[in-house]
């Protein structure tokens, strides 16, 4: 299965996501900043980036951005999250996201949009 880094604040969140993410066997590394998601790229080659779109440091839709421009990610699925309401699915569509969840996230969907993200 795929390599899924979890970017987001909130640390129940990472946890829940992770724990989800080990239990229908990917293997989920987890990041709680901007900052941190930048230190794991450079040892982590995940296939699939989860990206909350507001962070404390950072704005998740620029970061996707930049996540493109970088060989080491530019081939990732990058699936963002966010609370926002209405959902921001085009901003995120046009920074490069494959794709984007609402939270309080659905595991079926997350679990659908696993599923598309490894067939690129």
């Amino acid at each position: 299965m795929a390599k899924v880094l979890v970017v987001d604040d909130e640390h129940l969140t990472v946890e829940m996501l992770s724990t989800f993410l080990s239990l229908i066997g990917h293997c989920p590394v987890g990041a709680f900043s901007g900052r941190q998601m930048w230190d794991k790229l450079a040892y982590e080659e995940p296939e699939v980036i989860l990206l909350d779109i507001m962070l404390p440091d950072a704005n998740g839709l620029e970061l996707c951005r930049e996540l493109r421009q970088k060989d080491q990610t530019r081939g990732a699925r990058i699936i963002m999250i966010s609370a926002f309401s209405p959902p921001m699915t085009k901003e995120a569509e046009a920074a490069g996201a494959d794709g984007y969840l609402t939270k309080p996230i659905n595991l079926d969907k997350l679990t659908s949009a696993l599923n598309h993200a490894s067939v690129r």
